[in-house]
């Protein structure tokens, strides 16, 4: 079994994290609103994804190929926070077209192949502060996560046909839902510079599980708008349980670098 060669960036949102506004900057009594239009997230992925029988290993690394296997990107985040309480929003959708290898296990075989990987998340949640001071603002969060991912295989067999039994296409359409529930930290640095960090585990069942942790430091360059820097981790294990051909799972870890840009009203 053979690893994918090159991946691309992908552009992905950052859950929850932006848009905050320490409580000193805005009335309690008044709401604050925030929406991070796109975010830019170095994705390497560590991992497989099976259809069936057959796997197709996931080693796709933000350094190589950064453009080279990105069809199309859409991501977006929303945010409203009113005194101690917070809601938010986000979307992301990627379409992600590398080569690679797979293997299936019987009859043990290979071959080449090429992957249409498109994922999409949507998040909708909420934050209570449990603590806050002058620069300090702690909150419990928690929500639903929705994921759909489709992953279509097509083997290039050579030499084509027997003894190779893997069959030349194969395809399906997965999606579930679960509950998380976490934390964030928001800390100023400064009366311009605000470090964020965010944890959260989803749960459905044993077989349906994210850890969620990323962080940033956010720079506030007018009452208007922010730019971020930062790292984000997600944790997949998800596997259906069905036998044969419907037999789905995808067990990866999502990491990478992130920048982007938040604006305020």
């Amino acid at each position: 079994m053979k690893t994918i060669s090159k991946l691309a960036v992908t552009m992905a949102l950052l859950q929850g994290l932006s848009g905050f506004v320490l409580a000193a900057d805005t009335p309690t009594d008044e709401w604050a609103f925030s929406a991070s239009p796109l975010f830019l997230w170095g994705m390497n992925i560590d991992g497989d994804a099976t259809i069936g029988d057959a796997t197709a290993p996931l080693n796709l690394d933000f350094n190589n190929g950064i453009l080279e296997n990105i069809d199309v990107v859409f991501t977006f985040h929303f945010e409203a926070r009113k005194g101690k309480w917070s809601i938010f929003s986000e979307v992301q959708y990627v379409d992600l077209n590398p080569s690679a290898e797979i293997s299936q296990q019987n009859p043990p075989a290979s071959a080449k192949n090429d992957i249409t990987f498109k994922d999409t998340l949507f998040e909708v949640g909420g934050g209570y502060a449990f603590y806050e001071s002058a620069k300090t603002r702690l909150e419990l969060v928690g929500g639903a996560r929705y994921n759909r991912q489709e992953l279509e295989i097509n083997v290039d067999l050579d030499p084509p046909g027997p003894p190779n039994p893997i069959p030349v296409n194969k395809n399906n359409d997965e999606d579930w839902w679960q509950g998380f529930a976490g934390g964030r930290l928001f800390y100023a640095l400064t009366e311009n510079w605000t470090f964020a960090a965010r944890t959260d585990y989803g749960y459905a069942d044993s077989d349906n599980t994210v850890w969620n942790a990323s962080f940033f430091f956010d720079y506030r360059f007018n009452d208007w708008g922010s730019v971020l820097a930062g790292y984000k981790y997600m944790d997949f294990d998800y596997d259906n349980g069905l036998k044969g051909s419907n037999h789905y799972a995808y067990n990866a870890t999502q990491e990478g670098p992130l920048l982007g840009l938040t604006i305020y009203w």
